[in-house]
């Protein structure tokens, strides 16, 4: 019989206002996005640069995405069961924002490092390749370990009823992380700050990348008290490969409502695993194949690396003011959720003032506001509209609009699913949260465990609540134990950790379509001329077909399998809320 586990104090977030808490909570997010801005608009034009094909870089991302399916989860699993006096998972933030920034610091300056060490061209050239590919998989393993921990930590943190809100101000941060980032990148540092600050462009935006990720996890740590798991004889250090079991238990025995949320993860993410990687360098290259003035400076007469990360970044500043006025806009025309205990109407999720002015017209229009998961549905459908206009792109500006145009459908991604699975961890534990303000002004989530003090209304709509996502009403459910309750709203990274997978996975598959795509019909690009080896790498073909288009276009074609399993979710969803209560 298992022991159930003990806790110590109660989770906390400094901050006088619920705005200021959530931004407080969410912070870590951004430092997350800008990092990741950064990955995106210079890591693939870097590695072609450094001599790598297209279809190369489509393999290279094959190891790294392994290594995160099975890493991340681990680290999820391990968090639960960690009993660090500095809570689960704050000391997991803090060492993937230190590994993530000597990563980062390595990656921009693989060649000088190479080439202090390494002599003789061949040797020296392979080398900077191998350093900056090892570099790229560290940074994305931090990222994602950072990223999973800052996602449980709102899991962890806020109650049921506040889980679609924490999941909006995550998105807020994120966006607000983008549109910094790449609005910093458009620029020219070099021009502004000197050559003394990095020497390039893109060891600049490195070093903002730092700079960034280190200070946002800090103000989140800070902020933010874990309860403390205590230690106990039965919470002794499984092996890895234990881990892993328990993983793929969990994996294979996800409730009904959570598979569903999973399975529309993972389709929705093989659609945006291209356009999210070659986004920048595909904006690039439609400059220079169509719109590069015959007057204008000659191919390699300039850093054409600074330019298609500059002209990229601008197309993401873009996107990311769209996704943040998207971010700040629906969760006012969504629905909360229904199954999160205590939920009112209207949930103020900025400040006061600003929620006493929409409150009024949401209440008003409250009839007409779809739910989340058909908002989810309707950016899914605007995002394969979108990718399927990819190959007809002939001009920068069109180009820049239909990354700008993503911005919606992006910021239901970055929040629905973990608004959706963070109300199922809550509901699933079974547990009634109330909340508190502190007389020192901070927020506490305190967790009523015992059974025994759920009314009949509350322990009425629990089992309501449980027999919907049995998949079945006519499965009767018992009530949680008290140690059953505690176990489930402990496992957050584990489910997270799945959550990560469904979004892991899809990029092999979307990452071998690439490689494919590529290899048809960009080989070798024989017909380029040697005169400018430094650019090979920038396809600027005029007569051909654009793989990257191609490849977005592939990506649109499996948003609407996601759309797809939303509209059964959807369904499904309207059948059970339509079933009387028994």
């Amino acid at each position: 019989m298992h022991q159930a586990s003990s806790w110590s104090g109660t989770p906390s977030i400094r901050g006088s206002t619920e705005s200021l808490r959530m931004i407080l909570l969410t912070f870590s997010l951004m430092g997350v996005t800008i990092v990741w801005g950064v990955e995106i608009t210079y890591c693939t034009p870097y590695l072609l640069k450094l001599g790598l094909s297209k279809s190369d870089m489509s393999l290279i991302w094959v190891v790294g995405i392994l290594s995160n399916l099975i890493i991340v989860p681990v680290v999820g699993a391990i968090a639960d069961k960690s009993t660090s006096r500095w809570g689960r998972r704050r000391p997991f933030m803090i060492g993937g924002a230190v590994a993530g920034g000597i990563a980062l610091l390595l990656f921009g300056w693989a060649e000088a490092v190479v080439g202090y060490l390494v002599p003789g061209e061949p040797l020296k050239s392979r080398s900077t390749i191998a350093v900056a590919v090892l570099s790229m998989y560290t940074i994305d393993f931090a990222l994602n370990t950072v990223g999973s921990s800052s996602r449980s930590l709102i899991v962890d943190t806020l109650p049921s009823s506040q889980q679609q809100a924490g999941s909006a101000w995550a998105s807020r941060m994120a966006a607000a992380g983008h549109l910094l980032g790449y609005f910093i990148g458009s620029l020219d540092i070099v021009s502004i700050l000197g050559s003394g600050f990095g020497g390039s462009q893109f060891r600049s935006m490195i070093l903002v990348a730092v700079v960034t990720l280190n200070f946002a996890i800090g103000v989140t740590c800070v902020a933010v008290s874990e309860r403390r798991l205590m230690p106990s004889a039965s919470s002794q250090a499984k092996p890895t490969f234990t881990v892993l079991t328990e993983l793929f238990q969990h994996a294979i025995d996800l409730p009904p409502r959570m598979q569903s949320i999973c399975w529309i993860q993972f389709w929705s993410w093989v659609g945006f695993f291209p356009f999210m990687i070659y986004s920048s360098t595909w904006v690039g290259e439609t400059y220079y194949r169509y719109e590069l003035p015959a007057s204008g400076p000659a191919l390699g007469s300039h850093d054409v690396l600074s330019q298609v990360g500059r002209l990229g970044s601008l197309s993401m500043v873009m996107m990311s003011t769209v996704q943040l006025t998207a971010a700040v806009i629906l969760p006012y025309m969504v629905e909360s959720p229904k199954g999160a205990p205590g939920t009112a109407s209207f949930t103020p999720r900025l400040s006061e003032g600003l929620s006493k002015a929409f409150e009024g017209v949401s209440l008003h229009v409250s009839k007409f506001r779809p739910n989340l998961v058909t908002t989810w549905m309707i950016g899914e459908l605007l995002f394969a509209s979108i990718m399927f206009c990819a190959p007809m792109v002939r001009s920068l500006v069109f180009a820049m609009a239909i990354v700008a145009a993503a911005g919606v459908p992006w910021c239901l991604a970055s929040w629905a699913p973990f608004a959706e699975m963070g109300v199922e961890i809550n509901n699933m534990g079974g547990l009634e949260d109330s909340t508190m303000m502190t007389t020192s002004g901070t927020y506490q989530t305190v967790l009523v465990e015992d059974p025994v003090e759920i009314n009949d209304i509350d322990l009425e709509r629990e089992v309501l609540h449980r027999r919907r996502h049995s998949g079945s009403l006519l499965r009767p459910e018992l009530a949680l134990t008290e140690h059953e309750d505690t176990l489930t709203r402990g496992q957050a990274g584990i489910y997270m950790g799945v959550l990560n997978a469904c979004s892991t996975l899809p990029q092999l598959l979307g990452t071998f379509v690439c490689w494919v795509v590529f290899s048809i019909l960009e080989p070798g690009k024989d017909d380029v001329s040697d005169a400018d080896p430094d650019h090979k790498w920038l396809d600027v073909r005029k007569d051909a077909p654009n793989p990257i288009g191609v490849c977005f276009f592939f990506g649109g074609s499996l948003a609407l399998v996601a759309a797809e399993c939303m509209r059964r979710l959807r369904s499904r969803d309207k059948a059970l809320d339509a079933c009387p209560a028994q």
